[in-house]
């Protein structure tokens, strides 16, 4: 099995796991903050909440990746539980900021994507490594 070796200094492991982090919740935050920012006219319905799903879905992943490779080992299962405490808890927290920005609204439509988004990836990639990690287990026995 071919498996990447993790960077193997501090400043290289905050750089490859968790700078990605702070980016794109900065991301995130940035575009919370233009005032009455409309979703492009596509004939496609609800792209608006589609956009959210996908936006917190790779904000989980992220996370998970950032959480996993924390530095000190912690289980995946506490892993997962705090990338998807951590995200949901950003995604109430933005929504709640959004209905202060001029022509921008808290809708609880766009929370439930979001965290919906956050938990379907975040847990794919929770049992993805679960798995990867039994395989790496059995391999050595072997």
């Amino acid at each position: 099995m071919n498996v990447r070796k993790p960077p193997s200094t501090t400043g290289a492991r905050f750089l490859w796991y968790h700078l990605p982090v702070l980016l794109y919740a900065g991301l995130i935050i940035a575009a919370s903050s233009l005032p009455n920012l409309k979703t492009p006219k596509v004939d496609f319905v609800a792209l608006d909440k589609l956009i959210h799903f996908v936006e917190y879905s790779l904000f989980a992943w992220i996370t998970f990746r950032s959480f996993s490779h924390i530095g000190r080992p912690i289980s995946l299962t506490v892993a997962y539980l705090l990338s998807v405490l951590f995200v949901s808890l950003f995604a109430m927290a933005d929504e709640y900021y959004q209905s202060f920005v001029p022509g921008r609204v808290m809708d609880v439509n766009d929370l439930v994507m979001d965290i919906g988004g956050a938990i379907l990836v975040a847990t794919f990639f929770w049992l993805r490594a679960r798995r990867l990690h039994s395989l790496q287990n059995a391999e050595v026995q072997n």
